[in-house]
């Protein structure tokens, strides 16, 4: 049996990118996972220390892909995102000379039994193409000219799911669900147009589809929240997802703040970063604004 788990981080904040992450293994027993450690990444990321979370998150990498990540910028490129993305924007520029591990003293080797790790991969929004989508500047992987967060949300965990679908092998997918949507139904059958989406369950707490299969028992795939403590795999999804995102904002604030001594790191989060975005001022946030800023539905 094939296990997959996805989750993403960073979709209220508005500096910084959206991150999103999908893992699988092949094995009956996804559980055994437990002992390496994993669990929820707002359970294990401490904002004084990133430690705790990369002591997590960089063993499984490691165990996932079979490389170790050397810098931000290999961690990164496991999650799609070129160096020419990031040539343009100086803060990123940073990602190959950020080496990893950047807080943990040490690192253990995972050995799960009886679980094959199968990979990962992902995606890294950055404001800039997170802004292209909303003001349908571009098409988007989903082949949408526009729409809003949520859509662009759903359009790389859409593309990820397709991604993981074999009609010939079994397959369980838990998905963290997506703010408020219930129903998925109808998105699902726009993914896999050639297959019949099956609702098995449409629950306060969970939203489960099934696409049979006629060798076995097909791709089954469940919306669920709090989907971390559901699934080892979609924890594991999570640290990777926020670890990515840290890495990115430690660049940013790094970089600004050695050329602005007075200014105060930010997470990025609606409140601060209207205060952060005052501290540089006007003239740095407008040259910038679209590589640093998020638009809203309402200031497009």
């Amino acid at each position: 049996m094939r296990h997959a788990g996805i989750d993403e981080a960073g979709y209220g904040p508005t500096l910084g990118p959206l991150s999103i992450v999908s893992v699988v293994v092949d094995g009956d027993n996804p559980a055994a996972l437990l002992s390496t450690g994993v669990k929820d990444s707002k359970k294990l990321h401490d904002s004084t220390n990133l430690a705790p979370l990369e002591q997590v998150v960089l063993p499984a990498i490691a165990w996932l892909t079979g490389f170790q990540p050397d810098t931000a910028a290999d961690c990164f490129a496991l999650l799609g995102e070129s160096s020419d993305l990031r040539a343009a924007v100086p803060w990123m520029e940073g990602a190959s000379s950020l080496r990893l591990p950047v807080a943990a003293k040490s690192l253990v080797t995972w050995s799960v039994p009886d679980l094959i790790p199968r990979g990962m991969s992902g995606s890294l929004v950055q404001p800039r193409a997170y802004n292209a989508y909303l003001r349908g500047d571009h098409l988007g992987v989903d082949g949408r000219r526009f729409g809003n967060k949520a859509d662009l949300e759903w359009s790389h965990i859409g593309q990820l799911l397709a991604h993981l679908h074999d009609p010939l092998a079994p397959l369980n997918t838990v998905v963290d669900r997506l703010g408020g949507r219930k129903f998925y139904r109808e998105v699902l059958q726009t993914i896999f147009p050639n297959d019949l989406v099956v609702a098995e369950e449409e629950s306060p707490l969970v939203s489960r589809y099934r696409i049979p299969a006629a060798s076995h028992a097909g791709h089954t795939i469940g919306f669920y929240v709090g989907g971390e403590s559901v699934s080892p795999l979609t924890a594991i999804a999570s640290c990777i997802a926020k670890y990515a995102r840290e890495l990115h904002m430690m660049l940013l604030n790094r970089y600004w703040c050695e050329r602005l001594p007075w200014l105060k790191p930010t997470a990025g989060y609606p409140q601060d970063a209207v205060r952060w975005l005052h501290q540089i001022g006007a003239g740095h946030a407008d040259a910038w604004r679209d590589d640093l800023v998020r638009i809203t539905q309402d200031t497009q």
